[in-house]
């Protein structure tokens, strides 16, 4: 879609300086949705309520909606909406520099056609995955909240490397260039990941030192706690709305 065929709503109209300057700005939700034929609702859980509401009485039966809202279902919204068309989307922020990973599922309503448009929206700026919708709040811990995972891990790193006195300007970008060359050499290689770990970890030597303490402190089921908390807390938010 080119700049001029969007069109932009948020109450706190300081936001709009945030977009290209030939996207249409509306002040009024009513008015934005009765000239759209997609609608994205990019709102945070607990105002989802707020803005179907205020939306549910205008001619909105042949309008797609997508959704990137975490722990909002389709049925939150066709409740409040009626028979309507929903794609929900669970994307993640390397969106933003176009690597992200979206899964998206839909309801019976929306036509290949229109599924695939969506598709296609997020697969412009990384990769796409289908899912059914039972599977969401699941892939959250996996896929959504797992960047910041990334980033503290890449943090602990940085102190680590500071505590042993290495502080410099191009430090945090090894780490980094270490940690994407890691992720592209599971995807590329044919070994598993237990393989790729035992090519580095040499017997008594110092990465197999490292992995010791790791295992000591529990890491895996720290890692694998923290994905299931993240999850119920998707599950704690769909019953909200």
């Amino acid at each position: 879609a080119l700049p001029n065929d969007i069109i932009l709503f948020d109450k706190n109209v300081e936001q709009f300086s945030r977009f290209d300057n030939d996207c249409l700005k509306e002040e009024n939700i009513e008015n934005a949705i009765k000239v759209s034929d997609v609608v994205f609702f990019s709102v945070k859980p607990q105002n989802m309520k707020e803005i179907l509401a205020q939306i549910s009485d205008l001619d909105i039966k042949n309008k797609l909606f997508i959704s990137v809202c975490a722990g909002v279902s389709i049925k939150s919204i066709e409740d409040a909406l009626g028979n309507v068309k929903v794609v929900r989307t669970m994307p993640n922020t390397p969106l933003l520099i176009g690597q992200g990973v979206t899964a998206l599922c839909r309801n019976d309503r929306v036509s290949d056609e229109e599924f695939a448009f969506a598709t296609s929206l997020f697969a412009s700026s990384g990769y796409t995955t289908e899912l059914k919708e039972d599977e969401i709040n699941r892939i959250t811990a996996i896929t959504s909240s797992s960047p910041a995972y990334v980033y503290l891990f890449a943090k602990a790193m940085l102190v680590g490397a500071q505590n042993m006195g290495i502080d410099g300007e191009n430090t945090l970008e090894m780490i980094c260039k270490t940690i994407i060359g890691s992720a592209n050499m599971i995807l590329s290689d044919s070994r598993s990941v237990d393989e790729l770990i035992r090519m580095v970890k040499s017997p008594n030597g110092t990465t197999e030192r490292a992995l010791n303490v790791f295992e000591q402190k529990g890491f895996i089921d720290i890692v694998s706690e923290a994905m299931k908390a993240c999850a119920d807390r998707a599950d704690e938010l769909s019953k909200l709305n």
